[in-house]
């Protein structure tokens, strides 16, 4: 078999991956499914690493401590000069609380665990993850624990079962596997980001680096299999969704086709028809860079989304993939090739990677342990920044996240105390600072409102979260209480429409319309709150970021004609349940928007968002306050 450095094909893979994740990142809508260029690197890095390791103990010169030597010597140099200056530049430009967070994701990432790191973090109502610099460094965790124990058993298997190599191999790709399957259903977060479900897409090189595949195919096999793997790498670049269930089944496609198009090329000399398109010099030249663009190109986003104040435009996103690609060609001719370089092989670098960790995670602590620094910043700036806990004060205690089935009876109750509710609000997280707001309102006139709200859980029938578990049940038992209590007289429905896409849109429609019909049915005022602005930037961030830099914030927000356009079925759909008498409607644009522009500031109230999904107490009240209660 030719050694990988040989392989153009393999080059030209890399290629291929690293413009579909960058695509994917910059542009989503050209590459609706860029995110399988990470599975398609898991299965080139399979088969190369294994490769080498199988030849080293061919050879007798394999080696635990050689082969972490050369991990080191690959992965730490330009790892830590993004690292470097990402946090120098997090300094400057990130809140307290992000650089806290960017830190502690620092030491994350220098002892290979990011991957589990962001899993705990990204949640329902995180800080959005276009903000976190380092939140791709997760991909590169997974394949370092993979290698943590791989080589080991790999050897073991080679030396002690030859025979069973390829089983072995093939069984634990099942397992694997399976695990995945199970956990995109059971829990989709530690699906995608942990390293047992996704090592089946490693083992899938190591499969085919393995010895013993038949070396003399036709070329007619060669070129077929290429093709068919090739267009199983592009199918789901195209076909793929952020919605579409990944890893598990739906990862097949790709590291198949990544295997096949690998296979293809196996043996002395070995050509394939894909494998010389894929060839070409300028996939060629991304694959040298590929690495070094990888941890170069999401940073650099991150970056011009906190200097642009929101999500960039594609006047504004091309001059920051010029940069990344500037940086990882420097980084690539400064710093990868002179550490590879043989000269360079008695270089301690098993003991200076080590050392490296060890004096690196301790600058990193420096503002984890100074909270975030935040005398950087003015005592103003400081107080937008802190809108970001401007939320419902009991979140943990009344708001449902599938962690547990609760009774009716069970439902917060905000307001005067000692009094039956006659309001309640009912919806998906979009009701659970309004609830608030609306308890403040009530309490001067001596009632009170109940909340029932639950994270992406819409007050529709037969309606299933792919964020809270028994979202259905939770629904179908809260409108039954809701219908049994006399004394709950109205019902302000809630949802954030534009979070639900194409059919489960349809379906969250029709289970809206049948739970408004069973609580007119029952007596009760139902009162539509129509949708709320929400956005693709961190509010409390830009605002407080805007405001240290003398820069305006009285206009951050969106354009008018975005919001309608985005929220015309929802409209729509509002209107007609109007139209046939069943609702009573509340718009919030109309107080958070003028004709032009929707903002998340208002001179008067303050940040009117926490998040960027969701309004803050102070932009709630504004709400609360105009409602026909």
């Amino acid at each position: 078999m030719s050694t990988s450095n040989l392989r153009h094909d393999i080059q030209g893979m890399r290629g291929i991956s690293i413009l579909a994740v960058v695509l994917y990142h910059a542009f989503p809508f050209i590459l609706p499914g860029g995110f399988v260029g990470v599975d398609v690197f898991f299965v080139v890095s399979g088969f190369v690493i294994t490769g080498s390791i199988l030849r080293d103990d061919e050879s007798g010169r394999f080696s635990v401590v050689n082969f972490y030597r050369r991990r080191i010597r690959r992965i730490f140099p330009a790892l830590y000069v993004m690292l470097a200056v990402v946090i120098l530049a997090a300094l400057f430009v990130m809140p307290p609380a992000q650089l806290f967070e960017a830190a502690k994701s620092a030491v994350a990432t220098i002892f290979f665990s990011s991957n589990y790191f962001f899993m705990k973090r990204i949640g329902y109502f995180d800080g959005p993850a276009a903000l976190r610099p380092l939140l791709h460094t997760w991909s590169l965790a997974v394949e370092e624990q993979f290698y943590i124990l791989f080589p080991l058993l790999l050897v073991l298997v080679c030396r002690k079962f030859p025979r069973f190599l390829r089983p072995m191999i093939l069984a634990a790709a099942a397992l694997s596997l399976l695990l995945s399957i199970w956990l995109v259903r059971t829990n989709a977060t530690e699906a995608f980001f942990s390293a047992p479900p996704r090592a089946f897409e490693l083992l899938f090189g190591a499969l085919v680096a393995c010895p013993g595949w038949k070396s003399n195919l036709s070329q007619k096999s060669r070129d077929a299999l290429s093709v068919l793997g090739l267009v199983a790498i592009a199918v789901p670049l195209f076909a793929f969704r952020e919605s579409t269930p990944f890893p598990g089944l739906a990862a097949l496609l790709p590291c198949c086709g990544a295997a096949l198009l690998i296979r293809a090329g196996v043996g002395t000399g070995a050509r394939s028809l894909a494998g010389e398109w894929l060839s070409t010099p300028i996939l060629a030249f991304l694959g040298s860079v590929s690495y070094s663009l990888y941890l170069w190109h999401w940073p650099i986003l991150v970056g011009m989304r906190f200097l642009a104040g929101g999500e960039l435009r594609p006047i504004q996103l091309l001059p920051a993939l010029g940069l990344a690609l500037l940086a990882s060609y420097a980084s690539l001719i400064c710093v990868e090739r002179p550490f590879l370089d043989p000269r360079r092989n008695g270089f301690p670098f098993l003991s200076v990677g080590l050392a490296s960790m060890a004096t690196a995670s301790v600058l990193c602590i420096l503002p984890v342990m100074g909270h975030g620094l935040p005398q950087r910043f003015s005592a103003s700036s400081l107080a937008l920044f802190s809108a970001a806990s401007d939320a419902n004060p009991r979140r943990s205690a009344c708001h449902y996240e599938g962690k547990r089935q609760y009774a009716y009876q069970e439902n917060c109750l905000f307001g005067a105390s000692g009094v039956s509710p006659d309001v309640a609000v009912f919806g998906d997280s979009h009701g659970a600072e309004l609830v608030v707001a609306i308890g403040e309102r009530l309490q001067l006139q001596g009632r009170a409102v109940m909340q029932i709200t639950a994270s992406a859980c819409p007050p529709a029938l037969r309606f299933r979260s792919r964020v809270t578990s028994n979202c259905a049940s939770f629904v179908d038992s809260m409108l039954s209480g809701l219908i049994a209590d006399a004394h709950i007289r109205t019902v302000v429905l809630c949802a954030d429409f534009a979070a639900y896409q194409g059919s489960e849109q349809l379906t969250l429609m029709n289970g809206y319309t049948d739970v408004v019909q069973k609580l007119r049915s029952s007596g009760k005022r139902v009162i539509a709150v129509y949708p709320i602005p929400v956005y693709s930037f961190d509010p409390p961030t830009v605002l407080g970021i805007r405001h240290e830099f003398g820069l305006s914030i009285d206009r951050v927000g969106m354009n008018r004609m975005d919001f309608d356009r985005s929220n015309r079925p929802a409209i729509a759909f509002l209107d007609s349940l109007k139209a046939d008498h069943l609702i009573d409607t509340f718009s919030p644009e109309e107080l958070l928007c003028d004709a032009n522009r929707c903002r998340v500031y208002s001179p008067a109230a303050g940040p009117l968002y926490f998040n960027p999904h969701h309004l803050s107490i102070k932009g709630a009240r504004i709400l609360a306050a105009a409602l026909p209660l």
